[in-house]
Formats: structure tokens, sequence, C-alpha cells
């Protein structure tokens, strides 16, 4: 990260350099999704910032695409997820989940969706929590309820129920809308989007994928250094990230990368 990052985090501004100096802590960082769009810059954040000090990514199948020496790559069969992930999760500190279907729902059957948006993650986030994470952050969906007459959106509201049954002392729920910037994504979406902004709700926003990436490693380091730090509420915290809440953690000019 950087000394450029000071904002609003679970328990008020937080300068990352300026805790880190202080604190002299890093942390281990698990991944599920690096392959993706939103989870490959979640790894990239990783690899630059000072504070984490190993990152473990979940594939389905091998991938060259992190060469850094802080990276490990753990290959799994994914209906045996949770076996295969507990001996890497050993000691870390934060689990990252940006994993799921998206718009390609629609075509597939509905016990496939459930498994890809509900039982993998589940199985993620519980061989995490095994390992001794503190720390769980978990891409859902705006508009998810697991009361909604819509099925993704029940569906995804199934996965943040069955993720924060887990109890993790902090667990970041990150809804976006549109993903910008998103191989799944049209282009056209870059411009048209944000001239529909006025008229709907924030929540409902299009966000550029390297501002929810960030948002998602921002304040899960928030967490993790309160916690580190003693300052976190004793009982686990539930936080659901809408765009407004996730836009104090975006840097101008970060949405032009690529």
């Amino acid at each position: 990260m950087g000394a450029d990052l000071e904002t609003t985090g679970t328990h008020g501004p937080v300068n990352l350099d300026a805790a880190i100096s202080k604190l002299n802590i890093q942390y281990s960082a698990m991944v599920l999704g690096a392959t993706g769009n939103v989870g490959g810059r979640i790894v990239q954040l990783l690899i630059m910032n000072p504070l984490c000090k190993r990152v473990v990514i979940v594939t389905r199948r091998k991938t060259d695409a992190f060469a850094d020496p802080k990276v490990s790559e753990v290959v799994v069969r994914m209906d045996r997820l949770e076996e295969d992930v507990a001996p890497y999760a050993q000691r870390v500190d934060v689990a990252l989940a940006a994993f799921g279907v998206g718009k390609g729902s629609a075509k597939m059957p509905e016990e496939e969706v459930r498994k890809i948006e509900i039982a993998y993650p589940q199985a993620f986030c519980r061989a995490a929590k095994a390992g001794g994470a503190r720390v769980c952050g978990v891409m859902s969906a705006a508009g998810a309820d697991p009361e909604a007459g819509v099925k993704y959106a029940k569906i995804i509201g199934e996965k943040e129920k069955a993720v924060e049954a887990l109890q993790f002392e902090f667990l970041g729920v990150y809804r976006p809308a549109v993903i910008l910037g998103n191989s799944n994504t049209p282009g056209i979406f870059a411009y048209v989007m944000p001239w529909l902004h006025w008229a709907m709700p924030s929540k409902y926003h299009s966000i550029h994928k390297n501002d929810l990436a960030r948002a998602m490693v921002a304040q899960s380091e928030h967490a993790f250094l309160a916690i580190a730090q003693g300052n976190a509420p004793e009982e686990a915290t539930v936080k659901i990230l809408e765009y407004k809440e996730m836009a104090p953690f975006f840097i101008q000019g970060e949405s032009d990368e690529p």
C-alpha cells in the first residue's frame, strides 16, 4: 500500500505506514479467485504491500501469473477444497474470497450455481478459520438477500449467511453492482453507467474491479490492525460494504490501470 492510503476504516482513520512502523506487524493472506478479474488485482495489491508477508492463492488449475517470492499456489480439487487447502491455511491471518459465477448464473443449473457461489467459498472460509484466520472478506453482489424472489440475489444472500455463521472476528461483505474493467462486462458500460448514477441508489453504482479489490484489501487490513492492537470489539463483527462504504478506500487513477 503506501502513505497515500489514510482513510476511514473499521475504527476511524488509519495510516498503514504509520501502523507498520509503530507495531512492526505483518500478516499472511489466502485468496480464492486469484485467476479472476477482481481476485487477480487483490493478489497484485498484496504483493506490493509491505504489510503482507505471504500470499497463498487457491486455484483449480496451475497458473504462473504471479511470479513473486511471497506467493505460493495451491491447486485444489474443488469438491474437496477444504481438505486440500487445510495444510496451507495454517497461520493465515486474512482470507479473501473473490469467487463466483456473476452473470453466467442464468445459463447454469441452480445446483452448479450453489456450488460455486456457496459451497466452495464456504469451504475455503472454513479452512481459513480453522487455520487461524481472524479476518475474512467475501465478494457478494448488490441486492443480495436470502429472502429475495430473484434466484441469484437469494443464492448470494445465502452465501453471505453461510460465511457469517463461521464467526470470524471481522467479516467484510462486499456488494458490487456492475463491475467495470472486468473481462465479462462490455466496455461500453464504462461510458454509459456513470451517466446513470444520478438516477439510481448508490448501492447500484458501477465500480471498477481495481477499486473493488482495493476496498477488500484495505478494509481487511484495517480490521486486522485493529485486532492486532486490541482495538476491535470483543464480539464478531460483520460489515456490509456497498458502493458508498467502499468509495473512501478508492485511490484516484487506479481505475485507469489494467
